[in-house]
């Protein structure tokens, strides 16, 4: 039996907000799943109001306090993403008797200037034994080995919150025999791989008369008007589909539209968008890198290329879908491995006894 008392209080430096509906809403998903689990969640989040300078360091004062003066005792554990951000923290952790969960997420073990690795000293010695440590995926699990010096074997896996299949599913099929949907998801910036995308771009018209289709190139414009890589798409003669940015839980919206979904992401420790595309049937091709192949499995979810590709394989690689669409099943895989019933289990399993 779940002991329905136990609470909870969920930590993260980012929450969606009217002002940031996109913002932190793998926390959002994390909170659902340890409701549906049997326990009691109270939050302490940071709302953003803006993308200003002056919005951030109002935020970030407001949120710094409060982590200083919440009452962390009376709750049973203390559930903490991205505690690399939570300096305050860093002061009140090692005299808590309360359970500590450390989820750690995206660029925050990464980076490696003089300020993080003093940051990450400071705070391994804030860590104990008996602390839970959950990753993303496996290669994350690496980073935080390598970064906190953590034995990988007290290091559970668990997916962001899972993905939501009875909101991210296959809908009607786009496939029709003589066009050819191809949408890019993420933000137009090199850390994003878009210059693949513009290489794509360019070579449109070489690729519609391969394979006799007529192709259309899907994108979200998330607002940066003096982004020259979306001024230079619109140099070529081909069909462009804008859309304008969706709330998380509308994304399936934008992935039902495509065919293949284009992931050139350098890194990712997880990647939501990979499975929420794939559990709405769509392949997708992505680059050979951190935790892509975990999840892009070759003639089942999708197609691998190299992590530095020339266009020629990223052309090959549509070609080899749009020929064997039938072949691919990403909906099932991620129904299978990372849908959000399979971690409202895994937190039962894990939290139940703690």
């Amino acid at each position: 039996m779940i002991n329905m008392t136990k609470n909870i209080l969920l930590i993260n430096n980012a929450y969606p907000s009217p002002q940031r509906p996109n913002s932190g809403t793998y926390v959002q998903s994390i909170k659902g799943r340890l409701e549906e689990a049997g326990f009691q969640v109270d939050m302490l989040v940071l709302y953003s109001s803006g993308t200003k300078l002056k919005e951030k360091i109002k935020d970030y004062a407001s949120f710094y306090l409060k982590l200083l003066s919440a009452p962390l005792r009376q709750y049973d554990m203390l559930y903490i993403n991205h505690y690399t951000l939570m300096l305050p923290l860093f002061i009140r952790i090692p005299f808590q008797k309360n359970k500590i969960i450390f989820h750690w997420h995206g660029e925050e073990l990464v980076h490696n200037t003089l300020f993080f690795k003093a940051i990450r000293s400071l705070m391994k010695k804030t860590l104990k034994k008996n602390d839970i440590h959950i990753s993303p995926s496996f290669y994350y699990r690496s980073v935080i080995t390598k970064q906190l010096d953590i034995n990988p074997e007290r290091i559970q896996i668990s997916p962001s919150g899972g993905i939501d299949t009875s909101l991210f599913c296959p809908g009607e099929s786009k496939w029709e025999k003589y066009s050819l949907h191809l949408g890019f998801p993420s933000a137009l910036t090199k850390n994003k791989g878009v210059e693949y995308l513009y290489q794509l771009i360019q070579k449109v018209p070489e690729l519609q008369k391969k394979l006799k289709k007529d192709i259309y190139i899907h994108y979200i414009d998330y607002g940066d008007e003096d982004n020259h890589w979306k001024k230079a798409f619109y140099e070529y003669p081909i069909q462009l589909i804008r859309h304008v940015p969706y709330p998380q839980y509308l994304m399936y919206k934008f992935y039902q539209e495509l065919d293949i979904c284009l992931m050139f992401s350098k890194r990712e420790s997880l990647g939501l968008v990979v499975l929420e595309a794939m559990a709405c049937n769509i392949p997708v091709i992505a680059r050979n890198t951190t935790s892509m192949p975990e999840l892009v499995r070759p003639g089942i979810s999708g197609e691998l290329i190299s992590f530095s590709p020339d266009i020629d394989e990223i052309l090959n690689k549509i070609e080899i879908i749009s020929k064997n669409k039938d072949i691919y099943t990403p909906a099932e895989f991620v129904r299978e491995n990372y849908s959000k019933s399979s971690v409202v289990y895994f937190y039962k399993q894990l939290l139940t006894n703690t």
